[in-house]
């Protein structure tokens, strides 16, 4: 006969040594009690780096496949980890949460971490929370401390130009002149990553002003900032730019073309239907299937209430 091993046992299992732990197993680690998580966190301690890395991993793995699955408390013990890479991964999994407080563990990390990799990471992950900010569905407060930490990064001249334009990426839902400004500085700079980051946060700061320069980008000679800007237009959602994407739909590279397909489908209109219905039957398949798609997103935003695609 079968016994059901307690929590307590799956935790022993989970930490002996060259244990091959199975997702099963880490699942019932979801919402621990105060006494589990206390039981947990002492074992945690005393486990191995390779083990807790392993763990977290498997955890962050697990809870993209499955929302209902709840590993914040061991998120938030992994973001205080000795382990850089552990720390990272512990970001990763607390961006995921659709809960504000997460956000403020990911503050503190992007604040005062002595690593480069886990305040990157912390910058990225606010990007979400953000959005969420700027569309009040959190608190003020912690929207403004959110605001805060990823402005204090952005206006650091001192700090890696990697963290500075991660922070201006996430921070670019916020409708400030600040915001704008700073999109319009890292827009005319040398470095083709930090303009593509300024691409990418027109797009998320989603107005209307930065549809001049997008338009142009699209025919830039670099794939990245063609790829940034056919996305941001999408996100823009006006019609100025379907034309434009139209003719990237020949693009020679493929995520561009697919990316152009993609914004295609958010914008709409009876151009933008066109050309895609020409790609539904395309010999290559990801182009395709991303027309497929985009055709299917078009049709919902057309008639919301035929939810059968």
């Amino acid at each position: 006969m079968h016994h059901q091993l307690t929590t307590r046992q799956v935790i022993d299992e989970i930490f002996l040594p060259g244990a091959d732990i199975l997702n099963t197993r880490i699942a019932r680690l979801s919402a621990l009690s105060s006494d589990e998580l206390r039981y947990f966190t002492a074992k945690w301690k005393e486990a191995l780096t390779s083990q807790r890395f392993d763990l977290i991993s498997k955890m962050v793995s697990l809870s993209e496949e499955d929302l209902t699955l709840d590993f914040t408390a061991v998120f938030k013990l992994g973001i205080e980890d000795a382990e850089e890479d552990i720390r990272v991964m512990a970001v990763d999994g607390l961006e995921m949460e659709d809960k504000f407080i997460f956000a403020r563990p990911i503050i503190k990390a992007l604040k005062s971490d002595e690593s480069l990799r886990v305040r990157i990471a912390a910058a990225k992950a606010l990007g979400k929370f953000a959005l969420m900010a700027e569309m009040e569905e959190i608190p003020g407060p912690i929207g403004q401390d959110i605001f805060n930490s990823l402005l204090e990064s952005l206006e650091n001249a001192a700090e890696p130009i990697e963290l500075r334009r991660r922070a201006l990426e996430s921070i670019a839902p916020f409708h400030q002149e600040i915001v704008e400004s700073y999109i319009e500085d890292f827009y005319h700079s040398d470095n083709p990553k930090v303009r593509a980051s300024a691409i990418y946060a027109m797009g998320r700061n989603c107005d209307t002003r930065w549809l001049s320069y997008l338009i142009e980008e699209l025919q830039s000679s670099n794939a990245e900032i063609r790829f940034e800007a056919a996305q941001a237009c999408g996100e823009i959602e006006d019609e100025t730019a379907v034309i434009p994407l139209i003719n990237l739909l020949n693009d020679k590279d493929m995520e561009v073309q697919e990316a152009a397909i993609s914004a295609l489908g958010k914008i709409g209109g009876p151009e933008a239907k066109n050309a895609l219905q020409k790609l539904v039957d395309n010999s290559q398949p990801g182009i395709r299937d991303a027309a497929r798609s985009a055709l299917a997103e078009l049709e919902a935003c057309e008639n919301p209430l035929s939810l059968n695609f």
